[in-house]
């Protein structure tokens, strides 16, 4: 099969997972840190923390809104002290948080009572919902003993009674969990409010994480049964219905909803089965080693002939747990379908039983037709979502004989035809979407339009395919080979044949994942026709751990040379496997790959009209967007996405990729460069040939003779001045240099590193505030490559006869520049000109001195601010000594700035400032004569003594 590809002219709120699962041994005598646990278990039972009852739990979650510190600071330390001891006994706090939330539904919904101290606000149960889904973690966390008769307590008290009350608290705390296990579902699928609701969602995820599969069992096949059931033929999901709306009548808010209440609830339960899924899919396991009275001072050591059932203990649960997940998997595959189907066609009819025209005819609201679809599309993005997480949890290990495999090459063919369906961008509505419109009799409450929401919707399903394809590839290759003929071209096509403008206008979410996708694809080895299948170099220890067999085809171990030629042999006969080779293969030859090069470099590296207009508007916004080290390690834009594909092909087919390249800006740079076109596709090859910086010179291999290229052509870009008038594409083409030379400064020869740095210096004081900024971090950079200790190199006497005029033009910049970012970055190159030179800045000393105190004032609460002054300071005074410290301009910044950065009772002073400003005051007092210095230094132990006596981090207190 040869595979052709088109060849056209030149995205919930963090989830806590709380604590991982536990497998300590119960046997042998207790080791120290359980005797320091049951001296605490029993001083609580002794005396235990106020009761938590529904009035105690309101009044502390009410009284944490209080602008008073005397009333919030005892409600908030009376919460935590109730959720950290929670779990060890029994205090009533999640069954009093639980109450809360159903208060307001208690007092009337079901004719009891109307006693208004049972009717609670909803920031109150929002709080609640809040606090629940935080306190499960470390109560569930918390393993209970076996009540059983027969059975010893794990924890045994000298004193009788108090085991007798240690197991009514035990008790208790069984009755709690059970529960909670069987209102939270019922709360999540009542409550009237989605903000509420999302916390619920993430407290049952929470709770899967401790409870499944042992003491919750049918939890994922429940929320499977609402999410796919009716209401018609399921009962449970008949009385969720029915409470829904008796809460949705009695609410205090009052909420259009968005669905029907049957919708709604479907939508929550596919929701929270994925976030259950995902608290299993990453769930941890600790595997602790058993009691042993051996021990060395007091250290006991892991006996190396017991690991084997400690392993084997940790992989029979773990894959317990996975068995037991994917008995949901049947369901999913069905769901995504069924909800995709309709969703795509937009035909809502098998929602209704019907066909689109009884609809119709039927007068049905459109608004409720439209709402359905919306729902359906939610729904397939939902069941796709929870497959994800699902699928690296499937462990098919011979794709032989394992009865799923037919059901996951049927769920990557649906998978596959999704894709397709979706496929193009924007997405035009589907006929009875567009009659929908049409045939109103009442105007449709839609915003945005149905157009614009159609196509944000299958945007939405299309990146949920393609996440769940990345997953199948990742962790079952080999049964995804046979969709990678049809999935692969027809994510690369846009990249080949779309223009620029189209590409730009689609979703970066999107680009993301149709990147990933062809990164995951190109690093695959099932799919590498030139690659061995690879052998890892894990050991047997570790492959155990995963749940693997020696030699099985994750590759990683090798302990069995015929298990991995036998596997070796099963995907080399394997068609598909040959298949998705050749379509690789068909990616990779000769002009499809040099097409695909050109595509990334013009079409996302290259400068777009916006990025351009910017560039005059906000050149600083300009630079952190884009050009700031920060922003080079976050795909948040297109161009980052090409980045990641093009350093993709580069480990792929490192010598083809770097010379089309290569032949991709000789090309460009024989054009007239006259016409700011030509210019701005410059500035992008000149982009890629830094992203290939390790091709093109590493490795032992040259491919860029670089000395010959800054003497033709970034010498003379350089050297050109540019003022505020000259065209941005000329400005954007010397900061493009200055960033070359940054990558490329250790291919400079010693006469050329000085001209360049000298030049890139000047340039800090250029119009163009990029071309300055970039030119100050390549400084920073140039001073401190060749600072090895006490050699000194004759790179480094070079940026030494220049760095008076870099460190002018640097403070000068630091007062032109506004933003924090821009300040820290010349701050960051004052410091390291600093470094470099030593002693011989001290005949400047006093020029330096004298540009402190301002930046000091502008530091504010700056932390990146106030990290560079210390750094500056830290480095003058270590390499100038004593006359550093004695100078009045440094003493009227150094001294506030170490009491600024020691003063610990400000919150995350000790994690953000205090190490670095311990390190200072250790310089200075280490370069300081008594004589002179002895009274101020002498004045600031008390803050010494404070910092030493807080308990902060042993190092710290070294420091």
């Amino acid at each position: 099969m040869t595979t052709a590809f088109p060849f056209t002219p030149s995205t919930f709120p963090t989830m806590s997972l709380g604590a991982p699962a536990n497998l300590s041994h119960k046997n042998g005598p207790l080791r120290p840190n359980e005797q320091k646990h049951n001296e605490e278990l029993q001083k609580l039972l002794q005396n235990p923390p106020a009761s938590a009852n529904f009035q105690s739990i309101l009044h502390a979650i009410q009284s944490c809104s209080s602008h008073k510190d005397s009333i919030r600071r005892p409600a908030e330390d009376m919460l935590a002290t109730w959720e950290n001891v929670s779990g060890m006994i029994s205090t009533g706090y999640l069954h009093g948080l639980v109450e809360i939330l159903d208060a307001t539904r208690t007092a009337s919904n079901y004719g009891g009572n109307n006693d208004p101290t049972l009717v609670v606000d909803e920031n109150s149960r929002l709080m609640a919902a809040i606090l629940l889904k935080n306190g499960i973690p470390k109560v569930f966390s918390v393993s209970l003993p076996d009540m059983q008769p027969g059975n010893d307590d794990d924890v045994q008290f000298s004193d009788p009674n108090i085991q007798q009350l240690y197991r009514s608290h035990v008790q208790s705390l069984y009755q709690e969990r059970d529960m909670i296990r069987t209102r939270l579902p019922q709360l999540l699928f009542t409550e009237p409010l989605d903000k509420i609701a999302l916390h619920l969602q993430l407290a049952l995820g929470n709770i899967a994480l401790f409870e499944f599969p042992k003491t919750w069992p049918s939890l994922l096949q429940d929320l499977a049964s609402v999410a796919s059931s009716s209401s018609d033929s399921n009962p449970a999901v008949l009385r969720f219905v029915e409470g829904f709306r008796r809460a949705m009548s009695h609410s205090v808010v009052k909420t259009i909803p968005t669905f029907a209440p049957e919708q709604t609830i479907r939508i929550r339960a596919i929701r929270t089965l994925r976030l259950c899924l995902q608290s299993l899919r990453h769930r941890k396991l600790v595997v602790q080693k058993p009691s042993s009275s051996s021990s060395r001072g007091g250290i006991q050591l892991l006996d190396l002939r017991n690991l084997g059932s400690l392993i084997g203990k940790a992989v029979s649960e773990r894959k317990e747990v996975q068995s037991r997940a994917c008995t949901v998997f049947d369901t999913l595959a069905e769901g995504i379908v069924r909800h995709g189907q309709t969703a795509i066609s937009g035909d809502v009819s098998s929602v209704f039983s019907g066909d689109s025209s009884s609809i119709s005819n039927s007068g049905m609201n459109p608004n409720a037709i439209h709402s359905t679809w919306q729902a359906e599309s939610i729904l397939t993005v939902g069941y796709i979502k929870c497959m994800t997480e699902l699928l690296p949890m499937m462990n098919i290990e011979d794709v032989q004989s394992d009865p799923r495999v037919l059901r996951v090459k049927k769920l990557t063919e649906n998978l596959s035809q999704i894709c397709q369906a979706v496929k193009l961008y924007p997405m035009t509505p589907p006929p009875p979407l567009q009659a929908l419109v049409q045939n109103a009799q009442q105007p449709l409450h839609i915003s945005p339009s149905l157009p614009e929401e159609f196509a944000i919707r299958m945007d939405k399903v299309y990146r949920a395919s393609l996440t769940c394809c990345i997953a199948s590839i990742r962790f079952q290759p080999q049964l995804f080979a046979g969709q990678i003929p049809h999935v692969l071209p027809s994510v690369v096509e846009p990249i080949l044949t779309y223009e620029a403008q189209a590409l730009q206008s689609m979703p970066v979410k999107r680009l993301i994942k149709m990147t990933g996708f062809i990164q995951v694809v190109l690093m695959c080895a099932e799919y590498d026709s030139m690659r061995a299948r690879s052998v890892g170099s894990k050991n047997a220890v570790l492959a155990a751990l995963m749940g693997r067999r020696v030699g099985d085809g994750g590759g990683d171990c090798d302990n069995s040379t015929n298990a991995n030629d036998t596997k070796g042999q099963e995907t080399k006969d394997d068609p598909e496997i040959a298949q998705a080779k050749e379509t690789v293969t068909a990616l990779l030859s000769q002009g499809t790959c040099e097409r695909l090069v050109e595509s990334l470099v013009g079409k996302f590296l290259r400068l777009h009209p916006n990025e351009v207009e910017e560039w005059d508007v906000d050149p600083e916004g300009r630079y952190e967007t884009d050009l700031a080290e920060k922003a080079v390690m976050m795909a948040e834009t297109p161009r980052h996405c090409a980045d990641a594909l093009m350093i993709t092909l580069l480990k792929r087919e490192t010598d083809r990729v770097a010379q089309a390249i290569l032949d991709l800006t000789q090309r460009v740079y024989q054009l007239p460069q006259n016409d700011s076109n030509i210019v701005l596709s410059r500035e992008a090859c000149y982009r890629a040939i830094e992203l290939a910086h390790m091709s093109m010179v590493g490795g032992g291999k040259r491919r860029l003779n670089f000395s010959e290229w800054w003497q033709a052509e970034l010498h003379p870009i350089l050297q050109t001045d540019l003022g505020v008038d000259s065209p941005v594409v000329m400005r954007a083409m010397q900061a493009r240099a200055v960033q070359m030379i940054q990558v490329y400064a250790t291919s400079l020869g010693g006469e050329e590193y000085g001209i360049a740095f000298h030049s890139i210096a000047k340039l800090m004081a250029a119009p163009d505030i990029v071309t300055s900024l970039c030119a100050a971090r390549c400084i920073n950079h140039l001073a401190l490559l060749h600072v090895k200790g006490t050699e000194e190199s004759a790179q480094l006497n070079l940026v030494r006869q220049h760095s008076v005029l870099a460190l002018g033009n640097a403070f000068a910049l630091a007062n032109r520049v506004e933003s924090e970012e821009c300040l820290r970055v010349t701050l960051a190159c004052v410091s390291g000109l600093v470094e470099a030179n030593g002693i011989h800045l001290e005949p400047v000393l006093q020029a330096i001195a004298e540009q402190l105190p301002p930046l000091w004032e502008r530091a504010k609460d700056s932390v990146p601010i106030h990290s560079c002054l210390l750094s500056v300071l830290t480095h003058l005074i270590m390499k100038m000594g004593y006359s550093t410290v004695e100078h009045p301009h440094i003493q009227t910044v150094l001294f506030p700035l170490l009491d600024y950065c020691t003063d610990i009772s400000i919150v995350n002073r000790a994690e953000t400032l205090l190490e670095d400003g311990l390190r200072l005051w250790l310089v200075t007092l280490v370069s300081s004569r008594v004589a002179t210095m002895g009274q101020s230094l002498a004045s600031m132990l008390p803050r010494l003594e404070l910092i030493l006596r807080s308990g902060l981090e042993p190092h710290l207190s070294l420091k």
